[in-house]
């Protein structure tokens, strides 16, 4: 089943209670992520490269209900941030179309461990 745009009556309906729990939770986490964004707690770089498509992927299917919420909850704030984070992600993606990790780091080696020797440890 296919649920880009879902409405608050599909999701309680294909996912039950605990569905909507989960669903909530989701936002939550996002919510509290583009606000630390916002307040420069974490770097575009890392939500990017930890979430972007976690994130566009979960606000496609969730950005009726939120918008729904926003209308009967009488909330304009319902979901704010991960609404602004989504759209910093699209704009981004936009300028940038994303690169899986395994393609843009494949040469990435770990580096060389230094063997210490008695002389350099140096401990008192």
């Amino acid at each position: 089943m296919r649920f880009a745009g879902c409405c608050r009556k599909k999701i309680r309906e294909v996912l039950g209670p605990d569905g909507e729990d989960a669903v909530y939770l989701v936002s939550l986490n996002f919510e509290s992520l583009g606000i630390l964004l916002f307040r420069r707690e974490v770097t575009l770089d890392l939500v990017d490269d930890f979430f972007s498509g976690p994130i566009l992927l979960s606000w496609q299917k969730l950005k009726v209900h939120s918008e729904e919420c926003r209308r009967t909850l009488n909330r304009e704030t319902f979901n704010e941030w991960f609404h602004w984070l989504a759209e910093r992600m699209m704009e981004r993606e936009k300028l940038s179309p994303p690169v899986p990790a395994y393609i843009a780091h494949r040469t990435w080696r770990e580096p060389r461990l230094r063997m210490a020797t008695d002389e350099s440890t140096g401990s008192d």
